[in-house]
């Protein structure tokens, strides 16, 4: 069961990604994977841009159970394997808003980005909105779920296969409230 599972019905994220920035990245007619979709936010947010063809999914079974009831026209799906269900270069882009953040294990994230790889097409664009601070920081959230805010320099470095087109820092407060930074990644698959 995911820790996200006991908080999926009272939790509402607020990172964002650049929708201008995302338009401008990727073309419209892109098939679109939306990596830890939660219950469908950013998903609902990309075919409001004009997308038709987005799929979410995350490991939070509830956290899906609640996007569909709220947002039955999405396609959303829960996925418990760390081997997606997709063929190779299936994607055009794919989509992570504050997902890393919510994986506090470095194999982990280094495993998710390894497979995102295979499943991104050649050339595809991987963007990255993840919470970020000077130092790595590691704790327990409001929530009660295990969080890893990491730096710049250790997003960047997960994205070995893939040339950075733009990084940047932002402000945005944290669900609880607190002031924090956010990074938007977009990167280029390359090998």
């Amino acid at each position: 069961m995911s820790e996200w599972d006991s908080v999926a019905d009272r939790v509402n994220f607020n990172l964002k990604i650049s929708t201008d920035d995302f338009v401008a990245s990727v073309p419209l007619e892109s098939k679109i994977l939306d990596f830890g979709c939660g219950y469908g936010r950013i998903t609902k947010q990309i075919l409001e841009l004009g997308y038709r063809e987005v799929v979410g999914i995350d490991s939070s079974k509830e956290m899906v159970s609640r996007g569909l009831s709220e947002c039955p026209e999405l396609d959303l799906r829960y996925l418990s394997a760390e081997v997606l269900p997709f063929s190779d270069g299936e994607f055009d882009s794919i989509v992570l808003c504050a997902v890393l953040t919510c994986i506090p294990e470095q194999s982990y994230r280094e495993n998710i980005l390894s497979e995102l790889h295979r499943v991104l097409k050649p050339q595809g664009i991987i963007y990255l909105a993840e919470f970020c601070s000077d130092q790595s920081l590691h704790f327990v959230s409001g929530t009660g779920v295990s969080m890893w805010h990491s730096s710049k320099a250790e997003f960047e470095a997960l994205l070995t296969n893939f040339n950075i087109e733009s990084s940047t820092l932002v402000d945005n407060s944290t669900m609880s409230g607190h002031k924090s930074k956010a990074i938007h990644i977009i990167a280029r698959k390359v090998i």
